[in-house]
């Protein structure tokens, strides 16, 4: 039914027929569905109402603890006296991620570029808890913790990162081009055993003048087809500490919040980094054409929707690449899809119903 109505709201009639689809819905998409409700970012988090593949329903739309949210200056916190300990503060050390050719993913995975790896990662990420834990204590437990508290640290395991255009966080209700969210699991905290997260946002404004070089690597790996994955080439490098700002500047703001995308799960400790980092306009452009808007047509009006046959190919031909499952039904590969429109994949601000939000500087 979804497909059907965004089908006849977007379709237009030429020799053959082609149709203008919201990114993540295209039909020479390669991504495999994952069961539960489809889902895109056309409305931007307003329209998602919906359950899981196991059939559990979607909290976007009925939690109170909801991402993203419009972040008050840090003036205004300060002056509320709403501030972490410094003792308290999470601590981030990334290494370089070096690629051997097959260790490194670059994902478009219908929704955003994500990046992955498939080698360990000695990242250490440090977020402080109470000394004393139960069953009860949440990863967010810092948020409520007095100076005078005894504490320890738990570990935050990086597991992939991916972008947002344009930011998914507003500074004093101000957007900026583009959002990093580097996403975590706990598992040291006995309510964790399952696994907590955490996520790490980082802010990008545009600049007028060159790249930033520490994107380079994953912006010349970026595919621009759905469901498309490039392994980073022999020898490329994601530096991903020079992605945040630098260890002397890094304030934060930080609050209890949830996934920013469906199924929307809460419990989540967000630390949204405030200066931002730069990106280039010419980089900025090409992710907003990755995450664009398509017109598809048949290739050939005979073609039947079989399954793909093609997807052990590659491509781009420059990178060694792997394709996701074809999605079912049709062959992704009859189809010629061409952006006609920038894109945008951010979920609107939440409201914050009266939870705690903290400045560490």
């Amino acid at each position: 039914m979804y497909a059907a109505l965004l089908f006849a709201a977007l379709c237009f009639f030429k020799t053959t027929y082609a149709c203008i689809y919201k990114y993540g819905t295209s039909l020479d998409s390669l991504a495999a569905p994952n069961g539960g409700t489809p889902w895109d970012h056309g409305l931007h988090g307003d329209d998602w109402i919906g359950v899981d593949a196991t059939g559990k329903p979607w909290a976007c739309m009925s939690g109170i603890r909801q991402s993203p949210i419009n972040l008050p200056n840090a003036n205004i916190l300060d002056n509320r006296g709403s501030r972490i300990p410094r003792k308290f503060r999470t601590q981030w050390s990334y290494p370089t991620i070096y690629s051997n050719g097959s260790n490194v993913e670059v994902i478009n995975t219908g929704h955003t570029i994500q990046v992955e790896w498939l080698s360990p990662y000695a990242a250490d990420v440090e977020i402080v808890v109470p000394a004393r834990q139960d069953r009860n204590t949440q990863i967010t437990a810092v948020l409520s913790m007095n100076e005078n508290d005894q504490a320890t640290t738990v570990q935050a395991t990086p597991l992939q990162f991916h972008f947002h255009t344009v930011s998914e966080h507003l500074i004093g209700g101000e957007y900026h081009p583009l959002e990093l969210h580097i996403v975590h699991r706990v598992t040291d905290l006995p309510a964790c055993t399952a696994g907590c997260f955490s996520v790490t946002g980082v802010l990008f404004e545009l600049t007028q003048s060159e790249d930033n070089p520490f994107l380079e690597a994953i912006w010349a790996a970026m595919p621009m087809r759905e469901g498309a994955i490039n392994y980073l080439p022999p020898d490329a490098q994601i530096r991903l500490e020079e992605l945040l700002p630098p260890p002397s500047s890094r304030e934060y703001v930080t609050y209890e919040g949830s996934l920013t995308t469906p199924p929307c799960s809460e419990g989540l400790l967000w630390h949204v980094m405030l200066k931002p980092q730069k990106i280039s306009m010419a980089q900025w452009t090409k992710y907003k054409t990755a995450v664009g808007f398509k017109e598809c047509s048949l290739k050939n009006a005979t073609a039947t929707a079989t399954p793909s046959a093609k997807s052990g190919s590659r491509q781009p031909r420059h990178h060694h690449s792997r394709h996701l499952a074809a999605a079912a039904p049709g062959n992704p590969d009859d189809y010629t899809c061409n952006v006609v429109a920038y894109g945008t994949n951010f979920r609107t601000p939440q409201r914050l119903f009266g939870r705690a939000v903290k400045l560490a500087s």
